[in-house]
């Protein structure tokens, strides 16, 4: 009898915190729905703080969630639907990045002739001008805004019209260069100051350390007046040019050029980029007009081009400097329809007549 008493009373105890739990919990939201809060009307241009949010400056007024349930009670629309399925679809995909284009395809190539660099340092019997030149034609060309040229190509070339190429080419040779190759320029120069200083790595070991430095001189040459545009002189620093083992020594001298061409390096393609990009109409035969230049000088089928005639080279009447050359007249354009050989083109007369060998071809794009 005593222990059925004390079951009743356990259960009593039981009821009644359950009850008092469920009354004092009654006030909580229910699990993935939100308490419905008033939000205040926010004027215009006034700072409030909303809770779990930042600081945000009111300029339109927000709408309630009475208000959304509202409009999304109603079922909406067969048109209305068929809108949003249309936002969605005509949404903008992600960008596709991809690197910027080479600048051959934006602009055609200068061609520059690379001649022997002048070994003025104590180093006679090492072959420092031709590894400065080689080193400049690789760098230039590794811009892809350049085509380069050994004096080699440009003196054989030259040969088969009776034209002498020496170190130091006479201007007209750099103008015949101009007229028939469409050689824009012409480089060459001087090595000197090349300085080495070498040393064991450790009095334990035999291992050599080199490091060099070096001056550099080159002389950028406008071909078709034969007149100096600019003199840029390179230095290299010590630091940098660190080289052991075997053959540091070359190795450190190399390291030294290449920190002396950087350093002029910019302000070469800069001056260069001042220059006109033109070539010259090789041979017409028929409909066909042959061009100096093509795939390699950035040259693509359906470009239009102008063509002129050569003009007339003005001369300072004190100096006897050559100023350039005027813009001959105008005698029409052609566009191109096939690219061949290693650099020469195919047009065709798109307007004008009387194209001949010689006249200057220049892009329509200035």
């Amino acid at each position: 009898m005593f222990r059925h008493r004390k079951n009743l009373y356990i259960l009593f105890v039981l009821l009644t915190t359950l009850l008092f739990l469920l009354a004092s919990c009654s006030n909580l939201p229910l699990i993935g729905k939100k308490k419905d809060e008033k939000i205040e009307k926010i004027p215009e241009g006034k700072t409030v703080t909303v809770e779990g949010m930042e600081t945000v400056k009111g300029v339109h007024q927000p709408k309630t969630e009475t208000s959304t349930a509202k409009k999304t009670s109603a079922p909406p629309p067969a048109s209305s639907k068929k809108e949003t399925e249309t936002q969605i679809t005509s949404a903008p995909q992600r960008p596709f990045y991809s690197p910027s284009l080479p600048f051959f395809q934006m602009g055609f190539k200068r061609k520059v002739a690379i001649l022997d660099f002048e070994n003025n340092t104590n180093y006679k019997d090492e072959k420092i001008g031709e590894a400065v030149a080689k080193k400049l034609s690789d760098k230039l060309e590794a811009t892809q805004r350049v085509i380069t040229l050994d004096k080699t190509v440009v003196s054989e070339m030259l040969k088969r019209e009776g034209f002498k190429f020496e170190s130091v080419p006479e201007p007209s040779a750099l103008k015949r260069a101009h007229q028939s190759l469409g050689i824009q320029a012409f480089a060459l120069g001087t090595v000197t100051d090349v300085s080495l200083l070498s040393s064991k790595a450790s009095e334990s070991s035999d291992e050599e350390v080199s490091f060099a430095t070096s001056k550099i001189e080159i002389r950028l040459i406008d071909a078709s007046t034969g007149n100096l545009l600019k003199t840029f002189i390179g230095r290299s620093p010590i630091f940098g040019t660190r080289e052991t083992g075997e053959n540091s020594r070359g190795k450190a001298v190399l390291k030294a050029i290449d920190f002396s061409l950087d350093d002029v390096l910019e302000g070469f393609l800069r001056q260069l980029d001042l220059l006109d990009w033109t070539t010259t109409i090789a041979k017409v035969e028929g409909e066909n007009i042959y061009l100096n230049a093509g795939k390699l000088s950035g040259i693509r089928i359906g470009d239009m081009l102008e063509v002129f005639e050569p003009g007339k080279e003005i001369f300072h009447p004190t100096t006897n400097l050559s100023l350039g050359w005027t813009t001959g007249k105008l005698k029409g354009a052609i566009k191109v329809t096939d690219l061949f050989g290693v650099d020469a083109a195919i047009g065709k007369t798109f307007q004008g007549t009387g194209f001949s060998s010689n006249d200057v071809v220049k892009s329509t794009v200035r």
